[in-house]
């Protein structure tokens, strides 16, 4: 993750960040033909994700498989054509290599990403790498994200570290 980009200080500044990244997401969109219907809210860019997640140090010598999994409705996002929330699970599976997350500060972390508006398959990526790189070398990591059915699709990502 990378902590060197500065966040916004004050209520007004998140608000004109909010609204700049709005903006160029939807000029994005526009150069695939892509126009969002209805009221457009304001969403912000996954730079302004949480920056670190506290990890703890695993000296077992045995191989343990790991799985976090939120409850639905503890996950959210921000549709990048509408700013409408995208509810859904994360999974977590892993394999420790000399470190575990702390769970408080994944949390916080998951938390981070419901005004981030960004594609549901970007997202998972952003996870995925964010939390490899906390965990520096686990021997197996897979992050899986289910969002809820949205125009009757449902839409699971997977990333999986044995596919890389």
């Amino acid at each position: 993750m990378d902590s060197s980009i500065s966040s916004p200080s004050s209520a007004n500044e998140w608000i004109e960040h909010a609204a700049e990244h709005t903006e160029a997401a939807l000029e994005y969109m526009r150069q695939f033909g892509v126009e969002p219907e209805g009221h457009i809210r304001p969403f912000l860019p996954p730079d302004t994700r949480q920056d670190h997640i506290d990890r703890l140090p695993y000296t077992h010598d045995v191989r343990q498989r790991v799985v976090y999994k939120t409850e639905p409705g503890e996950f959210s996002a921000r549709c990048p054509f509408s700013g409408l929330p995208d509810f859904g699970t994360v999974e977590v599976v892993y394999i420790p290599g000399n470190w575990i997350l702390e769970l408080k500060s994944l949390k916080y972390y998951f938390m981070s990403w419901r005004d981030i508006g960004a594609a549901q398959e970007d997202i998972t990526a952003l996870l995925f790498e964010d939390i490899k790189a906390e965990l520096e070398n686990p021997e197996m990591l897979t992050v899986t994200t289910e969002y809820n059915v949205r125009g009757g699709i449902n839409t699971t990502c997977t990333v999986d570290s044995t596919e890389q």
